[in-house]
């Protein structure tokens, strides 16, 4: 996937998540999050999480502050993905979330709809293999101007 940042980007707000990783780029790591965007909902959709510390090596609860990005190559990424685990609905557009000025958590807990969904796939699926996904995917970035 390669994610174009402006220098100046929209604040969303700030939010807590459930992240999966899946490939790295510097300080920025892309992430499969799953979303309940209907009750008992698990929409799958990718996040960027920028881990100045190299906190994510597992599934964690982060939070942050949320900045829409530009992504290309989300359609097919997702499709690549949805190979190795299971997938039901998918979100892929090309405008993802990038969490900035993170805290990341070991303890995954919450009520957030990006906690929920993760809650929700794993009581379906069960707990996802990361080694199965680790290498599938890549990360790039291009700093685009105003």
């Amino acid at each position: 996937m390669k994610v174009k940042i402006k220098s100046l980007g929209y604040l969303k707000g700030r939010d807590s998540l459930v992240v999966i990783p899946l490939a790295e780029s510097g300080k920025y790591v892309l992430c499969l999050n799953f979303f309940e965007d209907v009750e008992d909902g698990r929409l799958a959709r990718f996040v960027i999480v920028e881990d100045k510390y190299g906190e994510l090596t597992d599934v964690k609860l982060v939070e942050g502050d949320e900045v829409m990005v530009e992504a290309e190559e989300v359609k097919g990424d997702m499709d690549t993905l949805s190979k190795l685990i299971r997938i039901e609905r998918a979100r892929k557009s090309s405008v993802v979330p990038l969490f900035i000025n993170v805290e990341v958590k070991d303890e995954i807990r919450g009520d957030g709809r990006g906690v929920r969904g993760y809650f929700n796939y794993v009581r379906k699926y069960g707990q996802i293999n990361l080694q199965k996904l680790r290498g599938k995917l890549t990360l790039s970035f291009e700093e685009v101007p105003e």
